[in-house]
Protein backbone atom coordinates (compact mmCIF):
# COMPACT_ATOMS: atom_id res chain seq x y z
CA UNK A 1 0.00 0.00 0.00
CA UNK A 2 1.19 3.49 -0.85
CA UNK A 3 0.72 5.84 2.09
CA UNK A 4 -0.28 9.39 1.27
CA UNK A 5 1.26 12.33 3.11
CA UNK A 6 1.29 14.97 0.35
CA UNK A 7 -1.60 17.24 1.32
CA UNK A 8 -2.37 20.46 -0.50
CA UNK A 9 -5.33 22.40 -1.81
CA UNK A 10 -7.20 21.56 -5.00
CA UNK A 11 -6.42 24.66 -7.03
CA UNK A 12 -5.59 23.71 -10.59
CA UNK A 13 -7.65 20.51 -10.55
CA UNK A 14 -10.11 20.31 -13.45
CA UNK A 15 -13.80 19.66 -12.92
CA UNK A 16 -13.52 16.50 -15.02
CA UNK A 17 -10.67 15.15 -12.89
CA UNK A 18 -12.46 16.00 -9.64
CA UNK A 19 -15.68 14.46 -10.94
CA UNK A 20 -13.92 11.22 -11.87
CA UNK A 21 -12.21 10.99 -8.47
CA UNK A 22 -15.46 11.86 -6.68
CA UNK A 23 -17.37 9.12 -8.50
CA UNK A 24 -14.61 6.58 -7.84
CA UNK A 25 -14.56 7.43 -4.13
CA UNK A 26 -18.35 7.05 -3.93
CA UNK A 27 -18.62 4.04 -6.25
CA UNK A 28 -19.57 1.72 -3.36
CA UNK A 29 -21.37 4.32 -1.22
CA UNK A 30 -24.56 3.52 0.68
CA UNK A 31 -26.51 5.88 -1.60
CA UNK A 32 -25.52 5.59 -5.30
CA UNK A 33 -23.62 8.65 -6.53
CA UNK A 34 -22.58 9.30 -10.12
CA UNK A 35 -22.09 12.98 -10.90
CA UNK A 36 -21.57 14.45 -14.34
CA UNK A 37 -19.19 17.40 -14.75
CA UNK A 38 -22.14 19.74 -15.32
CA UNK A 39 -23.87 18.58 -12.11
CA UNK A 40 -20.60 18.94 -10.21
CA UNK A 41 -20.15 22.48 -11.55
CA UNK A 42 -23.67 23.28 -10.37
CA UNK A 43 -22.92 21.73 -6.98
CA UNK A 44 -19.80 23.86 -6.69
CA UNK A 45 -21.73 26.98 -7.68
CA UNK A 46 -24.54 26.43 -5.19
CA UNK A 47 -22.33 25.41 -2.28
CA UNK A 48 -19.80 28.17 -3.04
CA UNK A 49 -17.07 25.53 -3.24
CA UNK A 50 -13.59 26.96 -3.16
CA UNK A 51 -10.73 24.77 -4.38
CA UNK A 52 -8.37 27.08 -2.49
CA UNK A 53 -10.05 26.11 0.79
CA UNK A 54 -10.46 22.44 -0.13
CA UNK A 55 -7.94 19.69 0.65
CA UNK A 56 -6.45 16.88 -1.41
CA UNK A 57 -4.17 13.94 -0.59
CA UNK A 58 -1.92 13.12 -3.52
CA UNK A 59 0.31 10.35 -4.84
CA UNK A 60 2.32 12.39 -7.31
CA UNK A 61 -0.29 13.88 -9.64
CA UNK A 62 -2.92 11.33 -8.61
CA UNK A 63 -5.63 12.57 -6.24
CA UNK A 64 -6.34 9.80 -3.74
CA UNK A 65 -8.57 11.60 -1.24
CA UNK A 66 -10.29 14.95 -0.95
CA UNK A 67 -12.37 17.26 1.22
CA UNK A 68 -14.43 19.77 -0.78
CA UNK A 69 -15.13 22.96 1.15
CA UNK A 70 -17.61 25.69 0.44
CA UNK A 71 -16.94 29.04 2.07
CA UNK A 72 -19.20 31.76 3.43
CA UNK A 73 -16.65 34.17 1.96
CA UNK A 74 -14.08 32.92 -0.52
CA UNK A 75 -11.51 35.53 0.47
CA UNK A 76 -11.89 35.66 4.27
CA UNK A 77 -14.20 32.85 5.40
CA UNK A 78 -15.32 32.31 8.97
CA UNK A 79 -17.37 29.18 8.11
CA UNK A 80 -16.49 26.30 5.81
CA UNK A 81 -18.92 23.67 4.57
CA UNK A 82 -17.67 20.16 3.87
CA UNK A 83 -19.69 19.35 0.75
CA UNK A 84 -17.97 16.04 0.06
CA UNK A 85 -15.26 13.88 1.60
CA UNK A 86 -13.98 10.89 -0.31
CA UNK A 87 -11.14 8.39 -0.36
CA UNK A 88 -10.60 6.23 -3.43
CA UNK A 89 -10.48 2.45 -2.78
CA UNK A 90 -6.71 2.14 -3.28
CA UNK A 91 -5.93 4.53 -0.42
CA UNK A 92 -8.44 3.56 2.25
CA UNK A 93 -7.44 2.51 5.75
CA UNK A 94 -4.94 5.34 6.24
CA UNK A 95 -7.12 7.67 8.37
CA UNK A 96 -6.75 10.27 5.63
CA UNK A 97 -9.76 12.35 6.64
CA UNK A 98 -8.35 12.85 10.13
CA UNK A 99 -4.84 13.47 8.77
CA UNK A 100 -6.03 16.07 6.26
CA UNK A 101 -7.94 17.96 8.94
CA UNK A 102 -5.02 17.71 11.37
CA UNK A 103 -2.82 19.31 8.71
CA UNK A 104 -5.26 22.03 7.68
CA UNK A 105 -7.25 23.09 10.75
CA UNK A 106 -4.34 25.13 12.16
CA UNK A 107 -4.12 26.94 8.81
CA UNK A 108 -7.85 27.59 8.84
CA UNK A 109 -7.65 28.93 12.40
CA UNK A 110 -4.84 31.30 11.42
CA UNK A 111 -6.95 32.50 8.47
CA UNK A 112 -9.95 33.31 10.68
CA UNK A 113 -12.14 30.25 10.09
CA UNK A 114 -14.16 29.48 13.21
CA UNK A 115 -16.54 26.66 12.19
CA UNK A 116 -16.68 23.76 9.78
CA UNK A 117 -20.07 22.19 9.02
CA UNK A 118 -20.94 18.92 7.30
CA UNK A 119 -23.63 16.26 6.89
CA UNK A 120 -23.08 12.51 7.22
CA UNK A 121 -25.43 9.55 6.96
CA UNK A 122 -26.40 8.28 10.42
CA UNK A 123 -25.59 4.75 9.21
CA UNK A 124 -22.06 5.68 8.08
CA UNK A 125 -20.35 4.79 11.36
CA UNK A 126 -16.73 4.85 10.06
CA UNK A 127 -17.21 8.39 8.71
CA UNK A 128 -18.88 9.57 11.93
CA UNK A 129 -15.94 8.18 13.91
CA UNK A 130 -13.44 9.90 11.60
CA UNK A 131 -15.24 13.22 11.96
CA UNK A 132 -15.49 12.90 15.75
CA UNK A 133 -11.74 12.22 15.85
CA UNK A 134 -11.30 15.43 13.85
CA UNK A 135 -13.25 17.50 16.37
CA UNK A 136 -16.79 17.41 14.97
CA UNK A 137 -19.88 17.04 17.15
CA UNK A 138 -23.47 16.20 16.21
CA UNK A 139 -25.59 19.33 15.92
CA UNK A 140 -28.98 18.14 14.63
CA UNK A 141 -30.75 15.33 12.77
CA UNK A 142 -31.77 15.90 9.15
CA UNK A 143 -34.35 13.83 7.27
CA UNK A 144 -34.28 13.34 3.49
CA UNK A 145 -37.28 12.54 1.30
CA UNK A 146 -37.74 11.14 -2.18
CA UNK A 147 -40.66 10.05 -4.33
CA UNK A 148 -43.37 10.92 -6.82
CA UNK A 149 -46.00 13.44 -5.83
CA UNK A 150 -49.18 11.40 -5.48
CA UNK A 151 -51.93 11.73 -8.03
CA UNK A 152 -54.98 13.61 -6.85
CA UNK A 153 -53.12 15.61 -4.23
CA UNK A 154 -55.62 18.24 -3.01
CA UNK A 155 -54.30 21.70 -3.79
CA UNK A 156 -55.42 25.28 -3.21
CA UNK A 157 -56.75 27.15 -6.27
CA UNK A 158 -53.91 29.65 -6.35
CA UNK A 159 -52.16 31.25 -9.29
CA UNK A 160 -48.70 29.84 -9.97
CA UNK A 161 -45.99 31.57 -11.97
CA UNK A 162 -42.32 31.14 -12.71
CA UNK A 163 -40.29 33.96 -11.25
CA UNK A 164 -37.11 34.87 -13.12
CA UNK A 165 -36.19 37.58 -10.61
CA UNK A 166 -36.76 35.85 -7.26
CA UNK A 167 -37.36 37.99 -4.20
CA UNK A 168 -35.17 35.98 -1.83
CA UNK A 169 -35.61 38.47 1.01
CA UNK A 170 -39.39 38.01 0.87
CA UNK A 171 -39.11 34.23 0.69
CA UNK A 172 -36.91 34.24 3.78
CA UNK A 173 -39.79 35.72 5.80
CA UNK A 174 -41.88 32.60 5.01
CA UNK A 175 -39.35 30.21 6.54
CA UNK A 176 -39.22 28.87 10.10
CA UNK A 177 -36.47 26.25 9.85
CA UNK A 178 -32.81 27.15 9.52
CA UNK A 179 -31.80 25.52 6.21
CA UNK A 180 -28.73 23.36 5.85
CA UNK A 181 -25.89 24.87 3.81
CA UNK A 182 -26.94 23.49 0.41
CA UNK A 183 -30.54 24.64 0.96
CA UNK A 184 -29.73 28.21 1.98
CA UNK A 185 -31.50 30.75 -0.20
CA UNK A 186 -28.09 32.18 -1.03
CA UNK A 187 -27.09 28.75 -2.36
CA UNK A 188 -30.25 28.46 -4.47
CA UNK A 189 -29.68 31.97 -5.82
CA UNK A 190 -26.23 30.96 -7.11
CA UNK A 191 -27.42 27.87 -8.97
CA UNK A 192 -27.96 28.60 -12.65
CA UNK A 193 -30.31 25.65 -13.07
CA UNK A 194 -32.59 26.42 -10.14
CA UNK A 195 -36.09 27.55 -11.04
CA UNK A 196 -38.49 29.36 -8.73
CA UNK A 197 -42.28 29.18 -8.86
CA UNK A 198 -44.43 31.45 -6.76
CA UNK A 199 -47.96 30.96 -5.46
CA UNK A 200 -50.13 34.07 -5.56
CA UNK A 201 -53.48 35.04 -4.12
CA UNK A 202 -55.01 38.39 -5.06
CA UNK A 203 -51.69 39.20 -6.78
CA UNK A 204 -49.83 38.73 -3.48
CA UNK A 205 -46.98 36.20 -3.21
CA UNK A 206 -47.93 33.75 -0.46
CA UNK A 207 -45.49 30.89 -1.11
CA UNK A 208 -42.63 29.68 -3.26
CA UNK A 209 -40.67 26.62 -4.30
CA UNK A 210 -37.08 26.58 -5.60
CA UNK A 211 -36.05 23.48 -7.54
CA UNK A 212 -32.85 22.46 -9.29
CA UNK A 213 -34.17 21.34 -12.66
CA UNK A 214 -31.08 19.21 -13.42
CA UNK A 215 -31.47 17.00 -10.36
CA UNK A 216 -35.18 17.64 -9.55
CA UNK A 217 -34.08 18.44 -6.02
CA UNK A 218 -36.28 20.87 -4.10
CA UNK A 219 -33.95 23.40 -2.54
CA UNK A 220 -36.64 25.18 -0.57
CA UNK A 221 -40.41 25.35 -0.23
CA UNK A 222 -42.26 27.65 2.15
CA UNK A 223 -45.65 29.31 2.59
CA UNK A 224 -46.52 32.55 4.33
CA UNK A 225 -47.62 31.49 7.86
CA UNK A 226 -50.99 33.19 7.33
CA UNK A 227 -51.83 30.85 4.43
CA UNK A 228 -50.59 27.51 5.70
CA UNK A 229 -52.67 24.31 5.93
CA UNK A 230 -54.83 25.43 3.03
CA UNK A 231 -53.19 23.45 0.22
CA UNK A 232 -50.75 26.12 -1.02
CA UNK A 233 -47.72 23.88 -0.41
CA UNK A 234 -49.50 21.03 -2.18
CA UNK A 235 -50.18 23.31 -5.16
CA UNK A 236 -46.48 24.18 -5.39
CA UNK A 237 -45.40 20.52 -5.20
CA UNK A 238 -48.06 19.42 -7.68
CA UNK A 239 -47.05 22.11 -10.18
CA UNK A 240 -43.39 21.15 -9.81
CA UNK A 241 -44.17 17.48 -10.43
CA UNK A 242 -46.11 18.36 -13.58
CA UNK A 243 -43.37 20.67 -14.87
CA UNK A 244 -40.54 18.25 -14.01
CA UNK A 245 -41.88 14.69 -14.39
CA UNK A 246 -40.04 12.10 -12.32
CA UNK A 247 -38.87 11.57 -8.78
CA UNK A 248 -38.41 14.65 -6.60
CA UNK A 249 -36.03 14.80 -3.65
CA UNK A 250 -36.10 17.10 -0.65
CA UNK A 251 -33.09 16.79 1.63
CA UNK A 252 -32.06 17.94 5.09
CA UNK A 253 -35.32 18.67 6.85
CA UNK A 254 -34.60 19.29 10.54
CA UNK A 255 -36.39 16.43 12.32
CA UNK A 256 -37.68 18.85 14.96
CA UNK A 257 -40.03 20.18 12.25
CA UNK A 258 -42.34 17.18 12.14
CA UNK A 259 -45.09 19.20 10.45
CA UNK A 260 -42.87 19.61 7.40
CA UNK A 261 -41.96 15.92 7.44
CA UNK A 262 -45.65 14.93 7.57
CA UNK A 263 -46.46 17.38 4.75
CA UNK A 264 -43.89 15.72 2.48
CA UNK A 265 -45.01 12.21 3.40
CA UNK A 266 -48.67 13.03 2.77
CA UNK A 267 -47.66 14.40 -0.64
CA UNK A 268 -46.17 11.00 -1.54
CA UNK A 269 -42.50 11.38 -0.66
CA UNK A 270 -40.77 8.83 1.57
CA UNK A 271 -38.09 9.38 4.20
CA UNK A 272 -35.26 7.42 2.55
CA UNK A 273 -32.17 8.49 4.52
CA UNK A 274 -31.31 10.34 7.72
CA UNK A 275 -28.22 12.46 8.29
CA UNK A 276 -26.44 14.15 11.14
CA UNK A 277 -25.35 17.72 10.73
CA UNK A 278 -21.99 17.91 12.49
CA UNK A 279 -20.05 21.02 13.45
CA UNK A 280 -16.43 21.59 14.45
CA UNK A 281 -15.71 24.79 16.34
CA UNK A 282 -12.05 25.55 15.72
Amino acid sequence: MIYLSDFHDLQGQSTMSLCNTFNLAFSDYIVPVNLTPSVMEEKFQGENTSLEWSIGAFNGAELGAFILHGADDKFAPTVLYNGGTGVTPAYRGQHLVQKMYEAYIPRYQDAGVRRIVLEVLTSNLPAIKAYKNSGFEKNRVLECFKGDVRAGLPAAPVMLREQRQPNWLLYGTFMDMEPSWCNLLSSASREKTTTVWEALQDEQVIGFIAVNVLTRRVRSIAVDPRYRRSGVGNALLKHTAEALPGTLTVINIDDRYQGTCRFLEQAGLNNYITQYEMVASI
